[in-house]
């Protein structure tokens, strides 16, 4: 079977070579150093599977030529690739159909994951429906820094043992994570469970998890498995876990220390082979202090955290969010999917989408239920939508300029330092969170501390001896 053939179009010799140096073991690379002759080489040497493309070209617009691509080869898949991260620009890129967004500088194990994605996406065949099938878990929207790093922590623990802990405000798709960890593990034939603790009365939950016997108590007329006995060979999903009981918390711990459960009125012990995912919207080091969580399960649980951002902390995202969404509805009611226009893409990025990707959801559901209209602009979204005012970063200090000071590399550095010492400052010298929030992956920013200098946290030191 012949390789993937991809197109990297670049002006700049050093990110071009590069991307053909990651790409070259697994795909044919082809590469271009201008517009007119990305787009020959694309109509002479295709086909193509996939365009890696720069939005800032000597002779054309990246966009303008994302837009020719989509006219000439609208089967090719199309990544762009840039060193501005701006939502707006991300708008239009989503708008005119690009498969993706990334920013230099990136990494290597990312550039390969998005583009094995891309690839793999435009290969799956489409239900007629336009649902995917009922087993396939509902993919992951998003290519941020911060999910990218998210997808990247999947990947690498997807086939590992290990209990993981999934925080998150509620609607950032805590579930989504977990199935995907399951969907894509040695365990995926297995069966995947998902518990949600909350919905459970306190007084069921232990028959809810490991079962009962026939007898045990009052209603129990017959025997009953649990959940954990339910997802033996597969996938355990305890969804909001803050919310057990203490008692419950401790039965918990057991069944994971020792992998067995034991149901309700029996004294027989089942061993059990399960890989338990859990979530939490809640602080659970606050309720530890509290005294309302135990240190011992937390600590458990906790083996490997994967944290996801609200969605206003990864605003890129919504455009592509925002299409996927009005897709999926659009097949469900039997009609075309509408197209948006530039300014109501740009106010679904500007609202503050306190309930996350599930208000995101559930607007574009009632906005395709109420707006027959095949072009949504402004007018047509709701009032909050429509008047969510442009997001503006927070002003730091002027800057005074002597003469002589306009060295505008010696500007960026300073820059570029002060955002890293903050970023070190609130994760308190974690760099894997300071990493996340300026939305680079861990070796990026450990390479621009020691670029400009900055000192590594004691934690840090303490690691690396």
């Amino acid at each position: 079977m012949p390789r993937p053939k991809i197109l990297c179009i670049d002006d700049e010799a050093s990110p071009r070579e590069s991307l053909r140096f990651i790409l070259k073991d697994r795909y044919q690379v082809v590469t271009a150093d201008a517009a007119q002759t990305g787009l020959d080489t694309l109509r002479t040497q295709g086909p193509f599977d996939l365009v890696l493309l720069d939005m800032k070209l000597p002779d054309r617009n990246g966009l303008e030529v994302l837009a020719q691509i989509r006219q000439d080869a609208p089967a090719v898949a199309v990544v762009m690739v840039t060193a501005m991260a701006e939502p707006k620009l991300a708008v239009q890129a989503i708008k005119l159909g690009a498969a993706d967004y990334l920013t230099k500088p990136f990494d290597v194990d990312e550039i390969r994951m998005v583009v094995e994605r891309v690839l793999r996406e435009r290969t799956l065949p489409q239900p007629a429906t336009g649902k995917a099938p009922a087993d396939t878990p509902q993919e992951m929207i998003g290519a941020s820094g911060t999910m990218r790093q998210v997808y990247a922590l999947i990947d690498r623990i997807k086939d590992a043992d290990a209990t993981v802990l999934i925080t998150g405000a509620t609607g950032t798709g805590k579930e989504l994570v977990a199935r995907a960890l399951h969907f894509r593990s040695c365990r995926r034939a297995g069966p995947f469970v998902p518990v949600q603790c909350a919905a459970i009365p306190n007084e069921l939950l232990e028959s809810e998890l490991f079962g009962h016997e026939k007898g045990a108590f009052t209603g129990a007329i017959q025997q009953r498995i649990g959940m954990f006995e339910a997802a033996h060979g597969g996938t355990l999903f305890l969804d909001e876990i803050g919310e057990l009981p203490l008692a419950t918390q401790s039965k918990l711990l057991r069944a994971i220390q020792e992998r067995e459960i034991r149901r309700v009125g029996s004294q027989q012990t089942i061993h059990i082979s399960v890989r338990l995912v859990c979530a939490t919207n809640r602080d659970l080091e606050a309720e530890v202090k509290r005294g309302t969580f135990r240190e011992d399960l937390f600590y458990r649980i906790n083996v490997v955290p994967v944290k996801l951002p609200a969605l206003r902390e990864r605003r890129e995202d919504i455009p592509s969010l925002v299409l996927h969404f009005a897709q999926r509805f659009a097949a469900e009611l039997k009609r075309p999917a509408p197209h948006f226009t530039p300014q109501a893409l740009e106010r679904f990025v500007n609202y503050d989408w306190p309930g996350n990707v599930r208000e995101l959801e559930h607007a574009l559901e009632r906005l395709l239920i109420t707006c027959d209209a095949e072009l949504i602009d402004v007018t047509h979204l709701p009032p909050l939508i429509a008047t969510a005012e442009p997001v503006v970063a927070a002003a730091g200090p002027a800057l005074e300029f002597a003469a002589g000071e306009l060295d505008l590399p010696k500007l960026t550095a300073h820059l570029e330092r002060q955002a890293i010492e903050k970023a070190l400052q609130r994760s308190d010298g974690v760099i894997s969170e300071a990493a996340r929030l300026l939305c680079v992956t861990r070796r990026i920013l450990r390479y621009k501390m020691n670029q400009l200098g900055v000192a590594m946290p004691p934690s840090e030191l303490n690691v690396q001896k």
